[in-house]
């Protein structure tokens, strides 16, 4: 029996072994792959009114990457003499986490043209009454300002609600908690599952629940988007929108499924608002999958980036006094 005991333990222990060798090595993995970690200390609470900001001229790791902010307290570009200002606004997306200063479309087109100074005033977690905020404080602030680019990322839909109050929360079960706990402590768990769903459309498909003209969120949304372009208006300075699409509308699974930028497009053209969606550019390219994040519906890799920028630098008009081409 004691044999039969010992054996037992030893089987115990290996499995043990075993286990916590596995949630090492898929916390090195994670570390590599998905490093969600954000630098805190680069955040300044209320820099525009209620809305946060990044700190002028600050360093820091993002998303494992080393993250550099200009004077103004922007993801940093190239520096440019031009008295002519073009302010991107928008949310994780635009500000390029999980990438190098240099490889965000931000960056690459303020390379490419020389004849306005870019500013990317964007941070992650924003959205659109955010957008608003940081278009007031720098309207007030900068009278160079020429154009401005909001960059709507399709759960910039969520606006203002609280992530409790969203239907994915009050509808959260005990299994759901419980994976949501797994999820937080065991690398292990989370590893197998970014692996098992990295090409899911789950985030997408729950999204697009919103874009409806009657729903709430939606109409909340583009309310701030019309305050946006209102404002910019009456100062002379060039407004537009550019959505950014989900990975699982340009890699063949929904790519025929455009209702967010549709609904979008409509509201925009309903009030003169300038245009643009890049997806068709970006579902026309190869091996498509790899312009975004391993596991990331949203996020894109320097990859994405680049033919974001390709985009962009074909649309925009810095000619034209319009700010983007309407086509």
């Amino acid at each position: 029996m004691s044999r039969q005991r010992s054996h037992t333990f030893i089987n115990l222990v290996s499995v043990a072994v075993i286990l916590i060798i596995l949630e090492i090595t898929s916390r090195f993995v994670l570390h590599k792959i998905y490093n969600r970690d954000f630098d805190s200390s680069l955040i300044t609470e209320h820099k525009y009114f209620d809305s946060p900001g990044l700190k002028p001229n600050a360093k820091g790791l993002v998303w494992g990457k080393e993250f550099n902010t200009d004077a103004l307290g922007g993801r940093k570009n190239k520096v440019s003499t031009q008295k002519k200002k073009w302010l991107y606004i928008g949310d994780s997306v635009t500000e390029g986490v999980g990438v190098e200063d240099s490889s965000t479309f931000a960056y690459k087109v303020s390379v490419a043209d020389s004849q306005f100074c870019y500013e990317n005033i964007s941070m992650i977690g924003y959205s659109t009454p955010d957008y608003l905020n940081v278009l007031k404080a720098t309207i007030a602030s900068d009278s160079s300002l020429n154009r401005v680019t909001l960059f709507f990322c399709l759960n910039d839909v969520y606006g203002s609600a609280k992530t409790k109050d969203l239907p994915v929360m009050r509808k959260q079960n005990l299994l759901g908690k419980l994976n949501a706990i797994l999820q937080e402590h065991y690398a292990t768990y989370k590893l197998l599952k970014l692996y098992r769903y990295r090409n899911a459309d789950r985030y997408f498909k729950y999204d697009l629940e919103f874009y409806s003209n009657q729903d709430k969120h939606f109409k909340e949304a583009m309310a701030d988007v019309l305050k946006c372009d209102s404002l910019c208006k009456s100062k002379g300075i060039g407004f537009s929108l550019v959505t950014l699409p989900y990975r699982s509308q340009i890699i063949g699974k929904d790519e025929n499924e455009r209702t967010p930028q549709k609904s979008v497009a409509e509201f925009c053209r309903a009030h003169d608002i300038l245009f643009a969606d890049p997806a068709n550019h970006l579902a026309g390219l190869e091996n498509r999958s790899s312009l975004y994040l391993f596991a990331d519906e949203i996020h894109f890799s320097a990859k994405g980036h680049s033919a974001l920028a390709e985009f962009l630098l074909v649309y925009q008009l810095p000619s034209d006094s319009s700010g983007l081409n309407k086509r």
